[in-house]
């Protein structure tokens, strides 16, 4: 699944190679896919266009889009689920129907600028600035001329413009430089960087950048240390962890339905962004089971059971026990509870999918608590609970736990919800 781009991307764009007039191109996309950067790349290839993105959802991917308006020389517009797509719309056509300034050139006269960046100067529309970020050697004063056409006729005004040689409370400016700097190296070898191949020269400028600079780049990255390692035998193990899914996107319109999820568990799986292609900045890509994946959040337990009221139907009470046993049951996972119920009933066939969190007698859970104080997590080790993985930012825990303790586990007020690891 996923949004199909490039073959909308070149009918819409290859046309305009043919033409002897501007085509103005608008796409609108969630831009939910994996090749970012071969996008961007194609719509680089095309000089007689404009191009116009439209970014529709609360969790759209605004890298792609942004950068395909940049070097559309276009412009960008979003409505999140909440907006009015109509106004918006309006909004967006009065905007992009007559670009105030086009063809738009600086000449700095004798200022000594350089590196001034975007390097080609975007059309300039209502309601939002060009900014143009550069370094220059040496402060001076001199009249800069901004150039371009306005209604297609020629316009020029003259700008006084005075550079100080020293500017300290502006130091953030040359960070904004670089990260411009950085967008424009990347932009020279956008197909490489998304295979895993960029050119040596890009990836050593991109990477000296990150570093003198501070910056997180494809190359560079803030690291965060986990206060404690797992390993198991020895051998470190990957662990799956439940992430969040982006704000507006429904678990089966990734993942599918739940008959097409069980088929998916036995070969493949998706997931969004977790395994782009090398250099992708946001995708959707397949991934074997027996990877490290992202998996969502359980699912609420079902709603307690509702009696009939119908007096031709005799329906006795839930005993105590039974309405105890109903609300354990209900914070189990469908494949743990039914472990548990075979437990309970002596049945000594084990089902199918135990094997997949099952091992040697027990079972590899993920525990969902209401809080992680000392006396919860005591009172998990008083049930057999071992912990493998205690993430310090949710309040859950990941470990084993003989089969036999699952519906005690379950009885603790403390936990909320209880799922395998697969």
């Amino acid at each position: 699944g996923g949004t199909e781009m490039m073959k909308a991307i070149r009918a819409a764009l290859d046309p305009s190679d043919r033409q002897g007039h501007i085509r103005i191109v608008c796409f609108m996309t969630d831009g939910y896919v994996g090749n970012d950067m071969e996008i961007i790349s194609e719509v680089q290839k095309h000089q007689n266009a404009r191009v116009f993105s439209f970014g529709i959802g609360n969790s759209v991917n605004r890298f792609l889009l942004d950068k395909m308006a940049e070097h559309g020389r276009g412009e960008v517009e979003y409505v999140s689920l909440g907006d009015d797509g109509s106004a918006a719309a309006k909004r967006f056509h009065e905007r992009v129907r007559s670009p105030l300034l086009t063809d738009v050139t600086i000449d700095w006269a004798g200022l000594q600028v350089a590196d001034v960046y975007p390097r080609r100067i975007p059309d300039l529309f209502s309601a939002k600035p060009v900014i143009l970020t550069g370094r220059y050697t040496n402060g001076g004063s001199d009249v800069i001329k901004l150039k371009g056409r306005m209604a297609g006729r020629d316009f020029e005004r003259e700008i006084s413009v005075d550079l100080p040689r020293r500017e300290p409370r502006r130091k953030v400016l040359a960070s904004l430089w670089a990260r411009a700097r950085i967008d424009d190296l990347m932009s020279q070898d956008y197909k490489g960087i998304q295979r895993g191949n960029a050119r040596e020269e890009v990836r050593e400028a991109i990477t000296q950048l990150g570093l003198e600079f501070r910056l997180m780049t494809q190359f560079t990255s803030f690291v965060a240390v986990e206060e404690m390692t797992v390993t198991e035998g020895g051998q470190p193990r990957r662990i799956e962890v439940p992430v969040e899914m982006p704000e507006g996107v429904s678990h089966e319109g990734i993942f599918g339905e739940k008959k097409e999820r069980d088929a998916a568990s036995l070969g493949f799986v998706g997931g969004l962004g977790q395994n782009a292609q090398p250099g992708s900045g946001y995708g959707r890509r397949s991934a074997r089971v027996d990877k490290a994946k992202s998996m969502p959040m359980p699912s609420a337990p079902p709603p307690p059971l509702v009696q009939s009221e119908d007096a031709s139907i005799a329906i006795s009470p839930l005993t105590p026990e039974e309405r105890k046993e109903q609300r354990v049951f209900a914070k189990l996972h469908a494949s743990v509870a039914a472990l548990a119920r075979r437990v309970k009933e002596k049945n000594s066939t084990p089902a199918p999918e135990e094997a997949r969190f099952v091992r040697g007698g027990k079972a590899e859970i993920q525990v969902w608590l209401t809080d992680k104080s000392e006396a919860t997590i005591a009172s998990l080790k008083k049930l057999g609970f071992e912990i493998v993985l205690d993430p310090k930012t949710a309040k859950m825990v990941v470990g084993r736990v003989p089969v036999e303790r699952l519906a005690a586990l379950a009885e603790l007020e403390a936990v909320r919800y209880i799922a395998p690891v697969q």
